[in-house]
Formats: structure tokens, sequence, C-alpha cells
């Protein structure tokens, strides 16, 4: 892949995007930015990364920060573990290593939240080692360009290992990934503008879309809830859940003076969710306590509930459930 490579990395130093981690290649920022790109994306997460940045600069401030302020930055982005795992391994940096983000890939695989493919990402990206990267972008784009029409994560390893270490591993890494999310994506892959085209077997085979193998997915579970957003003097009635606050919420209608406002739709991983928004009175108020909507974290879902019942959002007629 010599002569595609070149080509590669002529693309890359082009067309890449310009995004704020990208600007120092400082290890907090790849640390921060990659770990907010998990299952997200780059459109979402630059907003979210440049406040994170403002409120907490470096690991030191991470690290020192309560968790009400590390989950209020990252409220939006789901998957609050790897929120609080950021928490955790930043007070380790702290302890264990003056504050500096370890360049060594046994000290940052035994860092909270830091896998195979971070550490790699953390190390070539940041420190310019050369280590490889297998996510989904790359898995396509190598899929697609040795024609590979089977899933071997070892062998995509051991093809992303050799890449990395025949040219710059902060440049190669980068561009594959890049190609593979502004090119050579899932459903329409632009191969008439693809700089490594003249090598691609699935081009040349006409399998772009059926390179690589689609991934079975976990069957989609429906879940119906019930909201209810109570306000009494300002403040909301809400429950604390995993350091997020939220509204009641049940599998049935609970007791009480209600008011049908609405419904929102949600996803959490497979699971989708359809909460039927309701304001009123509780006929029973354990267990939740009274808290102003503004001064706690709260969840994206607990926005769009929030939202239903203001009247603005995706709403149903009264009496549709």
């Amino acid at each position: 892949m010599h002569e595609p490579q070149a080509a590669l990395i002529q693309w890359f130093g082009e067309n890449q995007r310009i995004l704020p981690w990208r600007a120092s290649y400082d290890p907090y920022h790849v640390w921060i930015s990659e770990i907010m790109l998990q299952q997200t994306q780059v459109e979402t997460v630059v907003p979210y990364f440049e406040r994170w940045m403002t409120t907490l600069p470096d690991i030191a401030a991470l690290g020192a920060a309560d968790e009400h302020t590390v989950l209020s930055l990252w409220a939006g982005l789901g998957y609050y573990s790897r929120a609080r795992n950021l928490m955790e391994a930043a007070k380790v940096v702290v302890r264990e290593h003056g504050g500096e983000l370890p360049a060594d890939y046994e000290s940052l695989r035994s860092l909270p939240g830091i896998g195979q493919y971070t550490a790699g990402a953390i190390l070539s990206i940041a420190f310019n080692k050369p280590y490889p990267v297998v996510d989904g972008n790359v898995r396509r784009v190598l899929s697609r360009l040795y024609g590979w029409e089977d899933d071997r994560p070892k062998r995509l390893w051991e093809a992303a290992e050799k890449l990395v270490r025949s040219s710059e591993p902060r440049v190669v890494n980068q561009a594959i990934m890049e190609l593979g999310a502004t090119v050579c994506s899932f459903r329409a892959p632009r191969c008439l503008v693809c700089p490594v085209q003249t090598a691609c077997i699935a081009y040349k085979t006409g399998k772009q879309l059926v390179i690589p193998p689609v991934k079975k997915r976990p069957e989609t579970v429906r879940v119906q809830l019930f909201a209810v957003v109570q306000e009494k003097n300002g403040r909301h009635l809400m429950k604390l859940s995993r350091g997020l606050w939220e509204f009641p919420m049940f599998s049935e209608l609970p007791a009480g003076k209600l008011n049908r406002k609405g419904s929102c739709r949600h996803t959490i991983t497979h699971h989708r969710l359809e909460v039927h928004v309701y304001n009123g009175v509780l006929a029973n108020e354990g267990g939740f306590e009274w808290r102003e909507f503004r001064g706690v974290p709260v969840s994206s879902l607990t926005k769009k509930i929030l939202a239903v019942e203001m009247g603005s959002g995706f709403t149903r007629k009264a009496g549709a459930l």
C-alpha cells in the first residue's frame, strides 16, 4: 500500500477537517476528544469539547472537579460511565504521574476507561508513536481496501499496525479515520473522490456496499414510561440517578392529579423509549426531592420531557397512548 498510502497522506493534508483537538495535539485534548467521540458524531462533540476545556483546561482541573461539574458538562453525550471514568483516571494521573498523561501503553491501559483503541489513539496522535487504531471507520476502509468479506478483528489490527509503522503515526492514523468518516462512508461511499480508489479491491469488484459485513445488532427493545413534571415555588420534584437528576418516571401511570401534555422519544443503546409526559401532583412524593432544574446536572431525556411539558418538542394529542 505504499503509493496509495502516500496519496492518502497527501489527501489528509489537503482535506482534513479543522477540529479544536488538532490545534496542538495536547495529550489531554486528544484523550478527552477520543472519549467524547465514542458513539458520538464529530459535529456534536465540538461544542461539548470547547465548553469542557473552558471549565476544565487540564488534567489537574479535571482531577479536582466535583461530579456535579463533570456530569453537567457531559450531559447530553450519554454513556455517563465515560465521564465518571475520566474523573477517576484524572485522579490517578495526578496522583501517580504528576498530572501528565503517561506516554506508554501499559500505563495508559491501566487507567479507567482506556482500552486498546483509546490507548493507541493517544499514543499515535498525541505522542506520534507507532500504535495502531481500529474503530468503525478504520475497519470499513481497510476491509474495502483489501476486499475482506468476513470479519476477523485480529487481521484488521495487524494490518493497521503494519500501516502505522510504515509512515508518520499521527498522520496516517488520522488520515485513515478521516477517510472513513468523510469519504468511505457506510451507505454512500464517495469512491470517485477517494485517494486510494485505484488500490481498493471493493471498488474494483463493485462490492463497496457489502464490505465490510454488517454486524448483527441486538434486537430493539421498546419501553413505555410515564414521566411527571411537578413544580412548586420554582423547584421541581426530582430523583438522583447515577449522578443526574430526573423527573419521576414510572412503568405505569401513577396515582395523582395529573394532566397529559404529550410524548417524547429517546434512544439508549438498543432501547427505544416512548415517554408520556404529565404535569400535576403525585399522590405519593416519597423517594423524590425538590430541586431547581437549572442548578443540577440533568440528562438529555430530562430536557426533552421538560420541553414537552412546556409546550415545545414532539407531542401527541391528549389521550393517545
